[in-house]
Protein backbone atom coordinates (compact mmCIF):
# COMPACT_ATOMS: atom_id res chain seq x y z
CA UNK A 1 0.00 0.00 0.00
CA UNK A 2 1.47 3.38 -0.97
CA UNK A 3 1.97 6.21 1.51
CA UNK A 4 -1.05 8.25 0.37
CA UNK A 5 -3.45 5.38 0.89
CA UNK A 6 -1.90 4.54 4.25
CA UNK A 7 -2.22 8.13 5.38
CA UNK A 8 -5.82 8.26 4.18
CA UNK A 9 -6.64 5.07 6.08
CA UNK A 10 -5.21 6.49 9.32
CA UNK A 11 -7.08 9.76 8.74
CA UNK A 12 -10.42 7.99 8.34
CA UNK A 13 -9.81 6.08 11.56
CA UNK A 14 -9.28 9.40 13.37
CA UNK A 15 -12.40 10.75 11.67
CA UNK A 16 -14.59 7.81 12.78
CA UNK A 17 -13.26 8.11 16.33
CA UNK A 18 -14.12 11.81 16.49
CA UNK A 19 -10.52 13.03 16.45
CA UNK A 20 -11.33 15.66 13.87
CA UNK A 21 -8.19 17.81 14.26
CA UNK A 22 -5.93 14.85 13.54
CA UNK A 23 -8.13 13.72 10.66
CA UNK A 24 -8.16 17.15 9.04
CA UNK A 25 -4.39 17.44 9.30
CA UNK A 26 -3.88 14.12 7.56
CA UNK A 27 -6.49 14.83 4.84
CA UNK A 28 -4.63 18.04 4.05
CA UNK A 29 -1.34 16.14 4.05
CA UNK A 30 -2.76 13.82 1.37
CA UNK A 31 -3.94 16.78 -0.70
CA UNK A 32 -0.52 18.40 -0.44
CA UNK A 33 1.01 15.25 -1.88
CA UNK A 34 -1.80 14.59 -4.39
CA UNK A 35 -3.81 17.74 -5.19
CA UNK A 36 -7.32 16.89 -6.32
CA UNK A 37 -7.39 13.46 -4.64
CA UNK A 38 -11.17 12.76 -4.70
CA UNK A 39 -11.37 10.76 -1.46
CA UNK A 40 -9.34 13.28 0.53
CA UNK A 41 -11.36 16.20 -0.85
CA UNK A 42 -14.60 14.38 -0.13
CA UNK A 43 -13.73 13.40 3.44
CA UNK A 44 -12.33 16.83 4.24
CA UNK A 45 -15.60 18.25 2.92
CA UNK A 46 -17.61 15.86 5.09
CA UNK A 47 -15.55 17.02 8.04
CA UNK A 48 -16.42 20.61 7.17
CA UNK A 49 -20.13 19.76 6.88
CA UNK A 50 -20.08 18.01 10.25
CA UNK A 51 -18.27 20.99 11.72
CA UNK A 52 -20.91 23.48 10.59
CA UNK A 53 -19.03 24.83 7.55
CA UNK A 54 -21.36 23.82 4.70
CA UNK A 55 -20.04 26.35 2.16
CA UNK A 56 -16.55 24.94 2.57
CA UNK A 57 -18.02 21.45 2.21
CA UNK A 58 -19.74 22.39 -1.07
CA UNK A 59 -16.41 23.57 -2.49
CA UNK A 60 -14.40 20.55 -1.37
CA UNK A 61 -16.96 17.84 -2.22
CA UNK A 62 -17.77 19.59 -5.50
CA UNK A 63 -14.08 19.31 -6.48
CA UNK A 64 -14.15 15.64 -5.44
CA UNK A 65 -17.15 15.00 -7.70
CA UNK A 66 -15.34 16.68 -10.58
CA UNK A 67 -12.48 14.23 -10.06
CA UNK A 68 -14.73 11.17 -9.67
CA UNK A 69 -18.20 11.74 -11.15
CA UNK A 70 -19.06 8.03 -10.92
CA UNK A 71 -19.33 7.82 -7.13
CA UNK A 72 -22.90 7.86 -5.75
CA UNK A 73 -21.57 8.63 -2.27
CA UNK A 74 -19.81 11.79 -3.44
CA UNK A 75 -22.91 13.07 -5.21
CA UNK A 76 -25.08 12.28 -2.18
CA UNK A 77 -22.83 14.11 0.25
CA UNK A 78 -22.57 17.04 -2.12
CA UNK A 79 -26.36 17.10 -2.00
CA UNK A 80 -26.31 17.26 1.79
CA UNK A 81 -23.81 20.13 1.71
CA UNK A 82 -25.83 22.05 -0.88
CA UNK A 83 -28.99 21.52 1.15
CA UNK A 84 -27.24 22.91 4.23
CA UNK A 85 -26.40 26.10 2.31
CA UNK A 86 -29.99 26.49 1.11
CA UNK A 87 -29.26 25.52 -2.52
CA UNK A 88 -32.17 23.10 -2.62
CA UNK A 89 -32.50 22.71 -6.39
CA UNK A 90 -28.81 21.87 -6.81
CA UNK A 91 -29.05 19.59 -3.78
CA UNK A 92 -31.95 17.69 -5.36
CA UNK A 93 -30.01 17.32 -8.62
CA UNK A 94 -27.02 15.91 -6.73
CA UNK A 95 -29.25 13.42 -4.92
CA UNK A 96 -30.78 12.52 -8.29
CA UNK A 97 -27.33 11.82 -9.78
CA UNK A 98 -26.45 9.60 -6.83
CA UNK A 99 -29.77 7.77 -7.14
CA UNK A 100 -29.28 7.21 -10.88
CA UNK A 101 -25.79 5.82 -10.42
CA UNK A 102 -27.03 3.40 -7.77
CA UNK A 103 -30.01 2.32 -9.87
CA UNK A 104 -27.90 1.81 -12.98
CA UNK A 105 -25.60 -0.40 -10.89
CA UNK A 106 -28.56 -2.56 -9.84
CA UNK A 107 -28.62 -1.29 -6.26
CA UNK A 108 -31.42 -2.60 -4.05
CA UNK A 109 -34.25 -0.45 -2.79
CA UNK A 110 -32.83 0.60 0.60
CA UNK A 111 -30.35 3.30 -0.45
CA UNK A 112 -32.42 4.31 -3.47
CA UNK A 113 -35.41 4.79 -1.16
CA UNK A 114 -33.40 7.03 1.17
CA UNK A 115 -32.29 9.25 -1.72
CA UNK A 116 -35.81 9.41 -3.14
CA UNK A 117 -37.05 10.51 0.27
CA UNK A 118 -34.51 13.35 0.34
CA UNK A 119 -35.76 14.58 -3.04
CA UNK A 120 -39.46 14.26 -2.17
CA UNK A 121 -39.19 16.82 0.65
CA UNK A 122 -38.68 19.63 -1.88
CA UNK A 123 -41.25 21.68 -3.80
CA UNK A 124 -42.87 20.28 -6.93
CA UNK A 125 -40.73 22.21 -9.38
CA UNK A 126 -37.53 20.97 -7.75
CA UNK A 127 -38.84 17.42 -7.68
CA UNK A 128 -39.64 17.59 -11.40
CA UNK A 129 -36.11 18.81 -12.14
CA UNK A 130 -34.64 15.90 -10.15
CA UNK A 131 -36.89 13.41 -11.95
CA UNK A 132 -35.81 14.82 -15.32
CA UNK A 133 -32.16 14.36 -14.27
CA UNK A 134 -32.84 10.70 -13.44
CA UNK A 135 -34.82 10.15 -16.63
CA UNK A 136 -32.00 11.51 -18.81
CA UNK A 137 -29.29 9.26 -17.33
CA UNK A 138 -31.35 6.15 -16.57
CA UNK A 139 -29.73 3.16 -18.27
CA UNK A 140 -31.72 0.14 -17.08
CA UNK A 141 -34.29 -1.62 -19.25
CA UNK A 142 -36.79 -2.30 -16.44
CA UNK A 143 -40.00 -0.52 -17.47
CA UNK A 144 -41.61 -1.05 -14.06
CA UNK A 145 -38.66 0.41 -12.12
CA UNK A 146 -38.08 3.38 -14.40
CA UNK A 147 -41.59 4.77 -14.56
CA UNK A 148 -42.52 3.98 -10.95
CA UNK A 149 -39.31 5.62 -9.73
CA UNK A 150 -39.99 8.75 -11.76
CA UNK A 151 -43.54 8.91 -10.38
CA UNK A 152 -42.19 8.51 -6.87
CA UNK A 153 -39.93 11.51 -7.43
CA UNK A 154 -42.29 13.93 -9.14
CA UNK A 155 -45.81 12.50 -8.71
CA UNK A 156 -46.59 13.02 -12.40
CA UNK A 157 -49.45 10.82 -13.60
CA UNK A 158 -47.74 10.72 -17.01
CA UNK A 159 -45.23 8.28 -15.48
CA UNK A 160 -47.95 5.75 -14.67
CA UNK A 161 -49.51 6.36 -18.06
CA UNK A 162 -46.19 5.34 -19.64
CA UNK A 163 -45.99 2.24 -17.43
CA UNK A 164 -49.54 1.11 -18.21
CA UNK A 165 -49.08 1.87 -21.91
CA UNK A 166 -46.06 -0.44 -22.00
CA UNK A 167 -48.04 -3.31 -20.50
CA UNK A 168 -51.16 -2.68 -22.59
CA UNK A 169 -49.12 -2.60 -25.79
CA UNK A 170 -47.26 -5.86 -25.15
CA UNK A 171 -48.61 -7.77 -22.13
CA UNK A 172 -46.68 -10.92 -22.97
CA UNK A 173 -43.46 -9.17 -21.90
CA UNK A 174 -44.73 -9.44 -18.33
CA UNK A 175 -45.83 -12.31 -16.12
CA UNK A 176 -49.23 -12.25 -14.42
CA UNK A 177 -47.66 -11.79 -10.95
CA UNK A 178 -45.58 -8.90 -12.35
CA UNK A 179 -48.64 -7.17 -13.82
CA UNK A 180 -50.45 -7.78 -10.55
CA UNK A 181 -47.61 -6.39 -8.40
CA UNK A 182 -47.36 -3.19 -10.43
CA UNK A 183 -51.14 -2.69 -10.29
CA UNK A 184 -51.28 -2.81 -6.51
CA UNK A 185 -48.23 -0.58 -6.27
CA UNK A 186 -49.90 2.09 -8.41
CA UNK A 187 -53.21 1.66 -6.57
CA UNK A 188 -51.52 2.17 -3.21
CA UNK A 189 -49.74 5.34 -4.32
CA UNK A 190 -52.89 6.83 -5.83
CA UNK A 191 -54.99 5.96 -2.77
CA UNK A 192 -52.43 7.70 -0.57
CA UNK A 193 -52.65 10.85 -2.70
CA UNK A 194 -49.11 10.71 -4.09
CA UNK A 195 -50.08 12.20 -7.47
CA UNK A 196 -48.85 15.79 -7.77
CA UNK A 197 -49.43 16.52 -11.43
CA UNK A 198 -51.87 15.37 -14.10
CA UNK A 199 -55.48 14.20 -14.01
CA UNK A 200 -55.72 11.25 -11.62
CA UNK A 201 -59.41 10.80 -12.30
CA UNK A 202 -58.90 10.57 -16.06
CA UNK A 203 -56.06 8.11 -15.55
CA UNK A 204 -58.13 5.88 -13.29
CA UNK A 205 -61.13 5.87 -15.62
CA UNK A 206 -58.88 5.41 -18.68
CA UNK A 207 -55.50 3.71 -18.61
CA UNK A 208 -55.79 2.16 -15.16
CA UNK A 209 -59.23 0.72 -15.94
CA UNK A 210 -57.88 -0.78 -19.17
CA UNK A 211 -54.86 -2.13 -17.29
CA UNK A 212 -57.08 -3.69 -14.63
CA UNK A 213 -59.29 -5.40 -17.19
CA UNK A 214 -56.24 -6.68 -19.03
CA UNK A 215 -54.88 -8.05 -15.74
CA UNK A 216 -58.12 -9.96 -15.10
CA UNK A 217 -58.29 -11.23 -18.69
CA UNK A 218 -54.62 -12.26 -18.80
CA UNK A 219 -55.00 -14.09 -15.48
CA UNK A 220 -58.00 -16.02 -16.78
CA UNK A 221 -56.28 -16.77 -20.10
CA UNK A 222 -52.84 -17.79 -18.87
CA UNK A 223 -54.17 -19.76 -15.91
CA UNK A 224 -56.75 -21.53 -18.13
CA UNK A 225 -59.66 -20.51 -15.90
CA UNK A 226 -62.37 -20.35 -18.56
CA UNK A 227 -62.14 -24.13 -18.99
CA UNK A 228 -61.83 -24.74 -15.28
CA UNK A 229 -64.73 -22.65 -13.99
CA UNK A 230 -68.30 -23.90 -13.77
CA UNK A 231 -70.87 -21.61 -15.37
CA UNK A 232 -73.91 -20.98 -13.20
CA UNK A 233 -77.43 -20.64 -14.61
CA UNK A 234 -79.71 -17.81 -13.38
CA UNK A 235 -81.53 -18.63 -10.15
CA UNK A 236 -84.82 -17.28 -8.80
CA UNK A 237 -83.62 -17.08 -5.21
CA UNK A 238 -80.43 -16.26 -3.36
CA UNK A 239 -79.61 -18.79 -0.67
CA UNK A 240 -75.79 -19.04 -0.80
CA UNK A 241 -73.51 -16.01 -0.81
CA UNK A 242 -69.72 -15.97 -1.29
CA UNK A 243 -68.31 -12.71 0.01
CA UNK A 244 -64.86 -12.32 -1.55
CA UNK A 245 -62.53 -9.77 -0.01
CA UNK A 246 -59.06 -8.71 -1.05
CA UNK A 247 -57.72 -9.37 2.45
CA UNK A 248 -58.93 -10.02 5.99
CA UNK A 249 -56.54 -8.69 8.62
CA UNK A 250 -58.34 -9.13 11.92
CA UNK A 251 -58.94 -6.71 14.78
CA UNK A 252 -58.21 -3.03 14.16
CA UNK A 253 -58.74 -3.23 10.38
CA UNK A 254 -62.03 -1.51 9.56
CA UNK A 255 -62.63 -3.22 6.17
CA UNK A 256 -62.19 -6.59 7.91
CA UNK A 257 -64.78 -5.62 10.53
CA UNK A 258 -67.15 -4.44 7.80
CA UNK A 259 -66.76 -7.63 5.72
CA UNK A 260 -67.49 -9.73 8.80
CA UNK A 261 -70.49 -7.55 9.66
CA UNK A 262 -72.05 -7.88 6.20
CA UNK A 263 -71.45 -11.64 6.28
CA UNK A 264 -72.89 -12.21 9.75
CA UNK A 265 -75.98 -10.09 8.96
CA UNK A 266 -76.61 -12.00 5.72
CA UNK A 267 -76.31 -15.21 7.72
CA UNK A 268 -77.97 -14.41 11.06
CA UNK A 269 -80.54 -11.76 10.13
CA UNK A 270 -81.50 -12.90 6.63
CA UNK A 271 -80.90 -16.65 6.84
CA UNK A 272 -78.40 -17.03 4.00
CA UNK A 273 -75.57 -19.53 3.89
CA UNK A 274 -72.43 -17.42 3.74
CA UNK A 275 -68.73 -17.99 3.37
CA UNK A 276 -66.05 -15.30 3.39
CA UNK A 277 -63.33 -15.96 0.83
CA UNK A 278 -60.05 -14.43 1.98
CA UNK A 279 -57.67 -14.80 -0.99
CA UNK A 280 -55.00 -12.38 0.23
CA UNK A 281 -55.05 -11.14 -3.34
CA UNK A 282 -53.19 -7.89 -2.79
CA UNK A 283 -49.53 -8.32 -3.67
CA UNK A 284 -47.38 -9.78 -0.92
CA UNK A 285 -44.19 -10.75 -2.78
CA UNK A 286 -42.11 -8.41 -4.97
CA UNK A 287 -42.33 -9.52 -8.61
CA UNK A 288 -40.48 -6.77 -10.50
CA UNK A 289 -38.59 -3.52 -10.01
CA UNK A 290 -41.64 -1.42 -9.09
CA UNK A 291 -40.90 1.14 -6.39
CA UNK A 292 -41.56 1.87 -3.66
CA UNK A 293 -41.17 -1.78 -2.79
CA UNK A 294 -44.06 -2.94 -0.66
CA UNK A 295 -45.81 -5.98 0.75
CA UNK A 296 -49.43 -6.09 1.82
CA UNK A 297 -49.99 -7.77 5.17
CA UNK A 298 -51.46 -11.18 5.80
CA UNK A 299 -52.79 -12.61 9.06
CA UNK A 300 -50.89 -15.82 9.68
CA UNK A 301 -53.61 -17.47 11.76
CA UNK A 302 -56.07 -17.12 8.86
CA UNK A 303 -55.27 -20.29 6.93
CA UNK A 304 -57.60 -22.78 5.27
CA UNK A 305 -61.20 -23.25 6.28
CA UNK A 306 -62.20 -22.03 9.73
CA UNK A 307 -64.90 -20.23 11.65
CA UNK A 308 -64.13 -16.73 12.83
CA UNK A 309 -65.95 -15.08 15.72
CA UNK A 310 -66.62 -11.46 16.64
CA UNK A 311 -69.37 -9.41 18.31
CA UNK A 312 -71.11 -12.58 19.45
CA UNK A 313 -71.36 -14.04 15.93
CA UNK A 314 -69.55 -16.80 14.04
CA UNK A 315 -68.97 -16.90 10.28
CA UNK A 316 -67.29 -19.47 8.04
CA UNK A 317 -64.16 -18.30 6.20
CA UNK A 318 -61.74 -19.85 3.73
CA UNK A 319 -58.30 -18.26 3.55
CA UNK A 320 -55.50 -18.66 1.02
CA UNK A 321 -52.30 -17.29 2.59
CA UNK A 322 -49.92 -18.29 -0.24
CA UNK A 323 -47.71 -15.28 -0.93
CA UNK A 324 -47.67 -15.36 -4.75
CA UNK A 325 -50.57 -14.63 -7.08
CA UNK A 326 -49.69 -17.65 -9.19
CA UNK A 327 -51.66 -20.32 -11.05
CA UNK A 328 -51.66 -22.81 -8.19
CA UNK A 329 -53.17 -20.32 -5.75
CA UNK A 330 -55.77 -18.98 -8.16
CA UNK A 331 -56.86 -22.49 -9.20
CA UNK A 332 -57.32 -23.46 -5.55
CA UNK A 333 -59.55 -20.43 -4.99
CA UNK A 334 -61.62 -21.14 -8.11
CA UNK A 335 -62.13 -24.78 -7.14
CA UNK A 336 -63.26 -23.84 -3.64
CA UNK A 337 -65.76 -21.24 -4.85
CA UNK A 338 -67.16 -23.58 -7.49
CA UNK A 339 -67.50 -26.29 -4.84
CA UNK A 340 -69.53 -23.92 -2.65
CA UNK A 341 -71.64 -23.01 -5.73
CA UNK A 342 -72.86 -19.58 -4.57
CA UNK A 343 -75.99 -18.00 -5.99
CA UNK A 344 -74.18 -14.67 -5.97
CA UNK A 345 -70.65 -13.45 -5.38
CA UNK A 346 -70.23 -10.19 -3.47
CA UNK A 347 -66.97 -8.52 -4.46
CA UNK A 348 -66.24 -6.75 -1.19
CA UNK A 349 -64.25 -3.73 -2.33
CA UNK A 350 -63.19 -2.49 -5.74
CA UNK A 351 -60.18 -3.86 -7.66
CA UNK A 352 -61.34 -7.29 -6.50
CA UNK A 353 -59.41 -9.38 -9.01
CA UNK A 354 -60.49 -12.77 -7.69
CA UNK A 355 -64.20 -11.91 -7.71
CA UNK A 356 -63.90 -10.41 -11.19
CA UNK A 357 -62.39 -13.65 -12.51
CA UNK A 358 -65.90 -15.10 -12.02
CA UNK A 359 -67.69 -12.21 -13.77
CA UNK A 360 -68.35 -14.24 -16.93
CA UNK A 361 -69.47 -17.37 -15.09
CA UNK A 362 -71.56 -16.24 -12.10
CA UNK A 363 -73.52 -13.20 -10.88
CA UNK A 364 -71.06 -10.81 -9.22
CA UNK A 365 -71.94 -7.60 -7.38
CA UNK A 366 -69.27 -5.06 -6.49
CA UNK A 367 -69.79 -3.55 -3.04
CA UNK A 368 -67.23 -0.73 -2.81
CA UNK A 369 -65.55 0.04 0.50
CA UNK A 370 -64.47 3.51 -0.65
CA UNK A 371 -65.89 6.39 -2.65
CA UNK A 372 -65.02 7.16 -6.26
CA UNK A 373 -64.65 4.91 -9.28
CA UNK A 374 -64.23 1.24 -8.22
CA UNK A 375 -62.39 -0.85 -10.78
CA UNK A 376 -64.73 -3.78 -11.35
CA UNK A 377 -66.06 -6.16 -13.97
CA UNK A 378 -69.08 -7.15 -11.85
CA UNK A 379 -72.57 -7.26 -13.33
CA UNK A 380 -73.70 -4.57 -10.88
CA UNK A 381 -71.50 -1.92 -9.25
CA UNK A 382 -72.98 -0.26 -6.18
CA UNK A 383 -72.42 3.24 -4.86
CA UNK A 384 -70.63 3.94 -1.59
CA UNK A 385 -72.83 6.81 -0.42
CA UNK A 386 -76.47 7.46 -1.29
CA UNK A 387 -75.60 10.63 -3.17
CA UNK A 388 -73.02 8.89 -5.38
CA UNK A 389 -73.53 8.93 -9.13
CA UNK A 390 -71.73 7.36 -12.10
CA UNK A 391 -70.87 10.75 -13.58
CA UNK A 392 -67.48 10.59 -15.28
CA UNK A 393 -67.37 6.79 -15.24
CA UNK A 394 -66.68 4.75 -18.38
CA UNK A 395 -69.97 4.21 -20.22
CA UNK A 396 -70.14 0.46 -19.69
CA UNK A 397 -69.59 0.87 -15.95
CA UNK A 398 -72.14 3.67 -15.70
CA UNK A 399 -74.76 1.25 -17.07
CA UNK A 400 -73.94 -1.19 -14.28
CA UNK A 401 -74.08 1.40 -11.48
CA UNK A 402 -76.78 1.13 -8.81
CA UNK A 403 -77.38 3.53 -5.91
CA UNK A 404 -76.43 2.25 -2.47
CA UNK A 405 -75.31 3.31 0.98
CA UNK A 406 -72.51 1.31 2.62
CA UNK A 407 -73.95 1.74 6.11
CA UNK A 408 -72.14 1.26 9.41
CA UNK A 409 -72.31 -0.80 12.56
CA UNK A 410 -71.03 1.00 15.62
CA UNK A 411 -68.40 -0.73 17.74
CA UNK A 412 -69.43 -1.12 21.38
CA UNK A 413 -68.79 1.87 23.61
CA UNK A 414 -66.82 1.40 26.80
CA UNK A 415 -67.15 3.21 30.13
CA UNK A 416 -66.79 6.94 30.51
CA UNK A 417 -63.18 8.12 30.62
CA UNK A 418 -61.53 11.45 31.33
CA UNK A 419 -58.98 13.30 29.24
CA UNK A 420 -56.43 12.49 31.89
CA UNK A 421 -56.97 8.80 31.12
CA UNK A 422 -55.57 9.54 27.66
CA UNK A 423 -52.74 11.70 28.99
CA UNK A 424 -54.46 14.91 27.86
CA UNK A 425 -55.09 18.18 29.75
CA UNK A 426 -58.68 18.60 30.87
CA UNK A 427 -59.11 22.18 29.69
CA UNK A 428 -59.38 23.66 26.21
CA UNK A 429 -60.74 22.54 22.83
CA UNK A 430 -59.73 19.03 21.74
CA UNK A 431 -59.54 18.09 18.05
CA UNK A 432 -59.21 14.49 16.89
CA UNK A 433 -57.30 13.09 13.91
CA UNK A 434 -58.02 9.38 13.43
CA UNK A 435 -56.70 6.79 11.00
CA UNK A 436 -54.58 3.71 10.33
CA UNK A 437 -52.46 5.29 7.56
CA UNK A 438 -51.69 8.70 9.02
CA UNK A 439 -47.98 8.34 8.29
CA UNK A 440 -48.95 8.73 4.63
CA UNK A 441 -52.17 10.74 4.92
CA UNK A 442 -51.13 13.50 7.34
CA UNK A 443 -48.78 15.25 4.96
CA UNK A 444 -46.96 18.60 5.19
CA UNK A 445 -49.98 20.63 4.08
CA UNK A 446 -52.19 19.14 6.78
CA UNK A 447 -49.56 19.58 9.48
CA UNK A 448 -49.14 23.23 8.45
CA UNK A 449 -52.92 23.60 8.80
CA UNK A 450 -52.78 22.04 12.28
CA UNK A 451 -50.01 24.46 13.27
CA UNK A 452 -52.05 27.41 12.03
CA UNK A 453 -55.10 26.21 13.98
CA UNK A 454 -53.08 25.93 17.17
CA UNK A 455 -51.69 29.43 16.55
CA UNK A 456 -55.30 30.67 16.47
CA UNK A 457 -56.35 28.66 19.53
CA UNK A 458 -53.60 28.82 22.19
CA UNK A 459 -55.51 26.52 24.59
CA UNK A 460 -56.38 23.86 22.02
CA UNK A 461 -54.93 20.36 21.70
CA UNK A 462 -54.77 17.84 18.86
CA UNK A 463 -55.07 14.12 19.65
CA UNK A 464 -53.86 11.71 16.95
CA UNK A 465 -55.41 8.24 17.28
CA UNK A 466 -54.03 5.33 15.25
CA UNK A 467 -50.74 3.53 14.78
CA UNK A 468 -47.98 5.80 13.46
CA UNK A 469 -44.22 5.47 12.95
CA UNK A 470 -42.84 8.46 11.03
CA UNK A 471 -45.52 11.04 11.88
CA UNK A 472 -44.23 11.88 15.40
CA UNK A 473 -40.89 13.04 13.96
CA UNK A 474 -42.70 15.41 11.59
CA UNK A 475 -44.98 16.64 14.34
CA UNK A 476 -41.89 17.43 16.44
CA UNK A 477 -40.90 20.08 13.86
CA UNK A 478 -44.15 22.04 14.31
CA UNK A 479 -44.23 25.35 16.18
CA UNK A 480 -46.90 23.91 18.47
CA UNK A 481 -45.55 20.37 18.70
CA UNK A 482 -46.08 20.29 22.47
CA UNK A 483 -49.85 20.51 21.93
CA UNK A 484 -50.11 17.62 19.48
CA UNK A 485 -50.45 14.23 21.19
CA UNK A 486 -49.99 10.88 19.43
CA UNK A 487 -52.03 8.27 21.31
CA UNK A 488 -51.38 5.21 19.13
CA UNK A 489 -54.03 2.54 18.60
CA UNK A 490 -56.96 2.85 21.01
CA UNK A 491 -59.20 0.03 22.19
CA UNK A 492 -62.13 2.46 22.59
CA UNK A 493 -61.95 5.51 20.37
CA UNK A 494 -65.60 6.26 21.18
CA UNK A 495 -64.56 7.15 24.74
CA UNK A 496 -62.34 9.82 23.19
CA UNK A 497 -65.24 11.05 21.03
CA UNK A 498 -67.15 12.00 24.15
CA UNK A 499 -64.32 14.36 25.11
CA UNK A 500 -63.72 15.95 21.71
CA UNK A 501 -64.64 19.26 20.13
CA UNK A 502 -64.38 18.11 16.52
CA UNK A 503 -62.90 15.52 14.13
CA UNK A 504 -60.35 16.93 11.68
CA UNK A 505 -59.88 15.09 8.40
CA UNK A 506 -56.66 15.31 6.35
CA UNK A 507 -57.05 15.36 2.58
CA UNK A 508 -57.22 11.65 1.88
CA UNK A 509 -59.30 9.01 0.15
CA UNK A 510 -60.08 6.82 3.17
CA UNK A 511 -61.26 7.43 6.71
CA UNK A 512 -64.97 6.84 6.17
CA UNK A 513 -65.41 4.45 9.08
CA UNK A 514 -63.74 6.62 11.70
CA UNK A 515 -65.75 9.64 10.52
CA UNK A 516 -69.01 7.68 10.67
CA UNK A 517 -68.36 6.65 14.26
CA UNK A 518 -67.50 10.24 15.20
CA UNK A 519 -70.77 11.46 13.68
CA UNK A 520 -72.72 8.78 15.56
CA UNK A 521 -71.29 10.12 18.83
CA UNK A 522 -72.18 13.71 17.93
CA UNK A 523 -68.67 14.85 17.02
CA UNK A 524 -68.73 17.43 14.21
CA UNK A 525 -66.46 16.65 11.25
CA UNK A 526 -64.32 19.18 9.37
CA UNK A 527 -63.32 17.98 5.92
CA UNK A 528 -62.59 19.06 2.38
CA UNK A 529 -65.24 18.09 -0.15
CA UNK A 530 -63.52 14.96 -1.48
CA UNK A 531 -62.89 11.38 -0.39
CA UNK A 532 -64.71 8.92 1.82
CA UNK A 533 -65.10 11.23 4.80
CA UNK A 534 -66.85 13.87 2.70
CA UNK A 535 -69.18 11.19 1.30
CA UNK A 536 -70.03 9.87 4.76
CA UNK A 537 -70.36 13.26 6.46
CA UNK A 538 -72.29 15.07 3.74
CA UNK A 539 -72.35 18.74 2.74
CA UNK A 540 -73.05 20.11 6.23
CA UNK A 541 -69.51 19.20 7.25
CA UNK A 542 -67.49 19.98 4.13
CA UNK A 543 -65.55 23.18 3.49
CA UNK A 544 -64.23 24.77 0.32
CA UNK A 545 -60.57 25.44 1.13
CA UNK A 546 -57.96 25.69 3.89
CA UNK A 547 -59.13 29.12 5.01
CA UNK A 548 -62.68 27.84 5.44
CA UNK A 549 -61.31 24.75 7.19
CA UNK A 550 -59.59 26.92 9.80
CA UNK A 551 -62.63 29.14 10.29
CA UNK A 552 -64.91 26.12 10.79
CA UNK A 553 -62.58 24.57 13.37
CA UNK A 554 -62.18 27.89 15.23
CA UNK A 555 -65.96 28.40 15.24
CA UNK A 556 -66.53 24.91 16.69
CA UNK A 557 -64.08 25.71 19.47
CA UNK A 558 -65.42 29.17 20.27
CA UNK A 559 -69.15 29.11 19.57
CA UNK A 560 -70.94 26.65 21.86
CA UNK A 561 -74.32 27.11 20.18
CA UNK A 562 -72.85 26.43 16.74
CA UNK A 563 -71.03 23.38 18.04
CA UNK A 564 -74.29 22.06 19.56
CA UNK A 565 -76.10 22.49 16.23
CA UNK A 566 -73.31 20.69 14.39
CA UNK A 567 -73.37 17.91 16.98
CA UNK A 568 -77.09 17.39 16.44
CA UNK A 569 -76.56 17.39 12.67
CA UNK A 570 -73.81 14.80 13.10
CA UNK A 571 -76.10 12.39 14.93
CA UNK A 572 -78.87 12.97 12.38
CA UNK A 573 -76.46 12.31 9.52
CA UNK A 574 -75.39 8.99 10.99
CA UNK A 575 -79.01 7.98 11.57
CA UNK A 576 -79.69 8.74 7.89
CA UNK A 577 -76.63 7.08 6.34
CA UNK A 578 -75.57 4.48 8.90
CA UNK A 579 -78.32 1.83 8.74
CA UNK A 580 -76.28 -1.28 7.89
CA UNK A 581 -79.26 -3.65 8.14
CA UNK A 582 -81.11 -1.70 5.45
CA UNK A 583 -77.96 -1.83 3.30
CA UNK A 584 -77.80 -5.63 3.57
CA UNK A 585 -81.48 -5.95 2.66
CA UNK A 586 -80.89 -3.77 -0.38
CA UNK A 587 -77.82 -5.81 -1.32
CA UNK A 588 -79.96 -8.96 -1.45
CA UNK A 589 -82.42 -7.24 -3.78
CA UNK A 590 -79.56 -6.39 -6.12
CA UNK A 591 -78.36 -10.01 -5.85
CA UNK A 592 -81.63 -11.12 -7.44
CA UNK A 593 -81.33 -8.48 -10.15
CA UNK A 594 -77.79 -9.64 -10.90
CA UNK A 595 -79.09 -13.10 -11.87
CA UNK A 596 -80.30 -11.72 -15.20
CA UNK A 597 -78.40 -8.42 -15.50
Amino acid sequence: MDTIEQTLAVATEHHRAGRTTEAESLYREVLAASPGHPDALHLLGVLGLQGGRPAEAVDLIGRAVAGDPTSPLLHANLGHALHATGQTRDAALSFARALTLLTNDGEGWGNVSALAGLIRRYDDETRRAAAAEVDTAYAMGDVMRRHSLLFLLDGDIARYEALTDAVLEDPMRFTVPSIHYAFWGMAMQLFQGAARRGDSGAFQSGNLTDYYRLMVDETALRYHLRRRMKRATPRDTVKRVALITNQMLGAGHQPTADAFDFARRLQDEFGREVVIINPNAMAITGENGFVPEYSYNITEEYEGEQVIAAFGARVRMMSFPQKRFDEEKVNAIVDYVDGFDPDVIVAFGGSNVVADLFSGARPVICLPTSSGLPLSMARLVLGYGEADTAEGWPADMAERFRPFSFGWTLPPAGPERSRADFGLPEAGPLFLVVGNRLDQEAGPDFLALVDSLLDRLPEARIAVAGGVESLPQRIAALRNADRVHTLGDLDDVRALHRLATAYLNPRRQGGGGSAAFALADGVPVVTAAAGDVATVAGPAFTVADDAAYLERAVALAGDAAFRDRQSAEARARFAEAGDRRASVERLLAYALEAQTA
